[in-house]
């Protein structure tokens, strides 16, 4: 419940908007699709999806100029677990994206992007 509270008032002024909201909503259908095709390229689409679904809700509701600036100025808006789940599924998908040649296992595109939605859910986004 605590929690809850300094979720309120840390975002007392700062709502992600509705059109952001039905985006992602949207765009998580699309990781869904992604994730029952089950091949490689197609996770690793909904990988990047989730973790641009989640970085367009915090645009709404902190300041940066990076989703890593945005996951910094936010992290009391989430649980430490959920954050550093959130941290570790950003820094695959980085991986994935920046480095050539990097093929994460299957249960860890799995598992990233189960920690993404779960940041989205902490954030009132109902997937």
């Amino acid at each position: 419940m605590i929690f809850d509270f300094l979720f309120k008032k840390t975002l007392k002024h700062k709502v992600i908007a509705a059109d952001t909201r039905n985006k992602i909503v949207d765009d998580w259908r699309n990781v869904e699709m992604l994730l029952n095709q089950k091949s490689p390229s197609q996770l690793k689409q909904a990988l990047i999806i989730a973790d641009r679904s989640l970085d367009n809700a915090l645009k709404d509701i902190v300041d940066g100029n990076s989703m890593g600036e945005r996951l910094k100025n936010a992290q009391n808006m989430f649980s430490y677990d959920v954050y550093n789940e959130i941290w570790e599924a950003h820094k695959v998908r980085n991986s994935l994206v920046h480095e050539s040649g990097y093929e994460p296992p299957y249960f860890v595109v799995i598992q990233s992007v189960e920690s993404l939605k779960k940041g989205l859910q902490s954030l009132g986004i109902n997937l």
